[in-house]
């Protein structure tokens, strides 16, 4: 197996976001390259008393994953205008009623979307995929700024952890 010793930065990922396939895929694009996501287990800590040498401990419940990035925008509509306007970032994260998007989960579920994020290896040996599934909505923050409008994502993937995988 290939190992790469060259540390990767901003420059190197690119992150897509996917419907259930009727709409397909939009690539963030203007991404200020601050993708985090958090994997969380919980442990019981069982006292005696207080003590903890007598104690154990336990596997607590599962925990999803937080994920959350923020990009620039250019404008939040665009197919909602016209169709052959390309997809907007806010559109996708907000199912907006015109983009005919189609949700990840099953009917009736909350609305999610896949999230795969590409880390290309600058020496080309050992480039890997994250992808998060069922990716729900938490918060999403527009606000203004001095230079750049910003869209601010909040979020959690319906799984204890993403899958890594090799490209």
């Amino acid at each position: 197996m290939a190992v790469s010793n060259i540390t990767r930065n901003l420059r190197d990922g690119e992150l897509v976001i996917k419907d259930s396939g009727l709409a397909g895929s939009l690539t963030v694009l203007l991404d200020e390259g601050d993708l985090t996501w958090t994997q969380r287990q919980n442990t019981i800590e069982v006292k005696d008393r207080g003590s903890i040498a007598a104690g154990h401990t336990r596997r607590g419940d599962e925990e999803s994953v937080t994920i959350s990035f923020t990009a620039k925008w250019t404008q939040l509509l665009g197919t909602a205008i016209d169709a052959a306007d390309p997809l907007q970032l806010y559109e996708m994260l907000m199912f907006h009623n015109d983009a005919g998007l189609g949700s990840t989960s099953a009917p009736g579920e909350q609305k999610t979307l896949t999230f795969e994020f590409s880390i290309i290896d600058p020496a080309g040996v050992a480039s890997e995929k994250v992808t998060f599934e069922k990716v729900y909505r938490e918060s999403l923050t527009m606000s203004e700024c001095d230079d750049t409008n910003l869209i601010a994502f909040s979020g959690r993937a319906f799984q204890t952890a993403p899958t890594v995988s090799r490209i």
